[in-house]
This record gives C-alpha cells, sequence and structure tokens, in this order.
C-alpha cells in the first residue's frame, strides 16, 4: 500500500465521521432500542419495563389485528405493485414509440412524487367522497348511477386505496425503468430493426431482458416501501384510519401511541416492528432469488 493512498485514507476519515454519526444515531440506535424493549412490557413514559422475554412475540401470533393487518400489508404489496410495474411497462412501450413532447409525459407523470403525501389523501378524499365527490357527480352527470358506489366505505375503501397508491407511485417507477433503457445504446435497436423487428417484438426481446437488473431493483425497492407504507394509508380517511386499511406500520403506530384512546404498549409495538423488519427481509431475499440471472453486457 503507498504512502500517497494511506495519506488519502486518513484525510477521508474526518469526512465519513459525520455521515457515520447521522447513521448511527437515527438508524442503529433505534434499531436496536426497538429489538432491545420488544422483549420488555415498557409503557414508553417512564424508566420502568419489565422484563417479559419472548411474550410479546408469541402474544403477536395469536393476535387476530397483527394478522389482518400483514394481509393488508401482503394486498398493497401485491396489487399494488402489479398495477404499478404493468401501467409503468405500458407507458414505457408508448415513450419509446412517440417522438415527441417526452420530457413534459414524463414530468407529468413523476409529479404525484413530489406532492406531499397528506395533500394527495386530501385531494383524492374529495374525489371518492359519497356524498360532493368529484368522481360520483361525474357519474351522474354521464348518466351512469349505477356505478356510483361509496368508495370510502368498508368494501371499496381498498380498492380505493389502492388505486391512490398505484397514482402516486407509478411515474416513480416508469423514471427507474427509463433510466435503465436510456442505456442500452441505440445500435441494438437500429439493428433490431433491421432485422424487421416489431415494437412489441423489441420491447420484450431487447428491452425488458437488458433492462432485468433496473427491473429487479426497482421491485426490491417496491417491496420495501410497500410493506413499510404509513403516510397514504394513515391519512386517506383524514388521520383516522379505518381498520380495514389498518397494516402494520400503522398497528405499530397505534400501539405505540394511538389516538385519543392511546394504549402505550411500546414493548409490544417493538415486537410487532422486529416481525415486520424480519417480513420485509424475508420477501427482499426471496425477490432477489426469483429475480437472479446474469446480466447481459452491451
Amino acid at each position: 500500500m503507498s504512502n500517497s493512498f494511506k495519506r488519502n485514507k486518513k484525510l477521508a476519515i474526518p469526512f465519513l465521521v459525520p455521515s457515520l454519526l447521522v447513521y448511527i444515531i437515527f438508524f442503529i440506535y433505534p434499531a436496536l432500542s426497538g429489538l432491545f424493549y420488544s422483549f420488555f412490557d415498557y409503557k414508553g413514559f417512564s424508566r420502568d419495563k419489565t422484563f417479559i422475554g419472548i411474550s410479546n412475540f408469541v402474544e403477536a401470533l395469536s393476535d387476530k389485528i397483527f394478522w389482518s393487518a400483514l394481509v393488508i400489508n401482503l394486498k398493497i404489496m401485491f396489487f399494488g405493485g402489479l398495477f404499478i410495474f404493468l401501467l409503468a411497462f405500458v407507458f414505457l412501450i408508448i415513450f419509446q414509440c412517440i417522438g415527441h413532447f417526452k420530457g413534459t409525459i414524463r414530468a407529468l407523470l413523476f409529479l404525484p412524487n413530489i406532492i406531499s403525501p397528506v395533500a394527495i389523501c386530501i385531494l383524492w378524499g374529495f374525489v371518492f367522497n359519497q356524498n360532493f365527490g368529484l368522481l360520483n357527480n361525474i357519474l351522474t352527470s354521464m348518466g351512469l348511477e349505477n356505478l356510483i358506489v361509496p368508495w370510502l366505505d368498508p368494501e371499496h375503501i381498498m380498492g380505493s386505496l389502492i388505486f391512490v397508491i398505484v397514482w402516486t407511485y407509478v411515474g416513480f417507477y416508469f423514471v427507474i425503468l427509463l433510466s435503465g433503457v436510456s442505456k442500452i445504446p441505440d445500435s441494438v435497436y437500429e439493428s433490431a430493426i433491421l432485422e424487421g423487428a416489431s415494437p412489441i417484438q423489441t420491447f420484450f426481446k431487447i428491452t425488458v431482458p437488458m433492462i432485468w437488473d433496473v427491473f429487479t431493483v426497482a421491485v426490491v425497492y417496491w417491496l420495501i416501501t410497500s410493506l413499510k407504507m404509513f403516510e397514504l394509508p394513515f391519512s386517506f380517511t383524514g388521520f383516522k384510519p379505518r381498520m380495514e386499511i389498518w397494516n402494520l406500520p400503522i398497528y405499530i403506530y397505534m400501539l405505540g401511541f394511538g389516538r385519543n384512546d392511546a394504549i402505550y404498549r411500546i414493548g409490544y409495538a417493538a415486537a410487532i416492528a422486529v416481525f415486520l423488519s424480519i417480513i420485509v427481509m424475508i420477501f427482499v431475499q426471496i425477490s432477489r432469488k426469483l429475480m437472479s440471472r446474469e446480466s447481459i453486457e452491451y
């Protein structure tokens, strides 16, 4: 190892320390604290806590709300991801076929990602409102009263929430996939055109295989995002989330802090948070295993 490399290494350490401290204080310490409190009966407002071992974890496994919240998580992850990536690929095909206004289309699709989730939920709350909502008024003006439903009622609220989630995130994942497409050389597409490949064939035989690594990263990121999603479900019905859309992050919040009828079970909430972390890691590893393939050089 050269002296210049050692000198540069020493110079880099002071620049790494602030970022490392932020990471330790705001990520490592809270994670370890949550794991620690998951073994205690702890209310969170005093130092009094009772060690109860794995009782919180055992209780979670027999908690009906825990399992129903997990099902909501899985519905958001599966159905939300299905429609998000389906639409993202459709937009990608359309984007490759058009010649003008690409920058405008990209900006419009990405626009929901720069809007606050709370503002998005307020907006769609007015749209879906049963009494004065824009959607039902449009259906009425078109003579489609038979299609009018109470979109925020228990039997329809899950579908409405997934629609809002898809509307919010599809542009983000479209841009991620588009970044992979932009790295494919034009000569590859030119060769396909000379060989007589149709746009659909070009997309499935060239574009998808060559952006597979980017697609894998996008899927992993969606799995993490969907399983820990909190803002949209929590604020979708005016900061009073209904039981029909309680996912695990909302249940953790209700256990730890609650609303007017706070429960204040920090230890039990921490145990469910540990379960959620384990579930995220399991799904990430499964997705990476299923989607792994040899990278294509170009």
